[in-house]
C-alpha cells in the first residue's frame, strides 16, 4: 500500500479578492492553530514554543509577500490561478 497520499486542495482562476480571502484564510487558520497549540503546551508542560513561534513569523512573512503579490495583481487588472496539493504520508 503507497503511503503517500495526494489531495487536490484548491485548484481554480480566481478574482484577486477571492484569492486574498481564501489565501488570508488559510493562512490565518494555520497561525491560530499554531497560536493555540504553543498556548496549551506552555501552558500545561512548560514546554518550549520557539519553533512554533518561528513558523508564525513564517506565515506572516508569506502573508505579507501573497498581499503584495494581490496588490500588483489589482492594479495590473489580473486575476489569480491557485493550484494547491495536499501530501499525506503516514511515517
Amino acid at each position: 500500500m503507497n503511503k503517500q497520499h495526494d489531495y487536490k486542495f484548491i485548484e481554480g482562476d480566481f478574482s484577486v479578492e477571492e484569492a486574498k480571502m481564501l489565501l488570508m484564510s488559510l493562512i490565518n487558520s494555520k497561525v491560530n492553530f499554531h497560536n493555540l497549540n504553543s498556548f496549551s503546551d506552555y501552558a500545561r508542560f512548560n514546554k518550549d514554543i520557539e519553533k512554533t513561534n518561528k513558523r508564525i513569523s513564517e506565515l506572516n512573512v508569506t502573508q505579507d509577500e501573497i498581499l503584495k503579490m494581490m496588490e500588483e495583481a489589482d492594479v495590473k487588472g489580473k486575476k489569480i490561478k491557485i493550484k494547491s496539493t495536499i501530501s499525506i504520508e503516514l511515517i
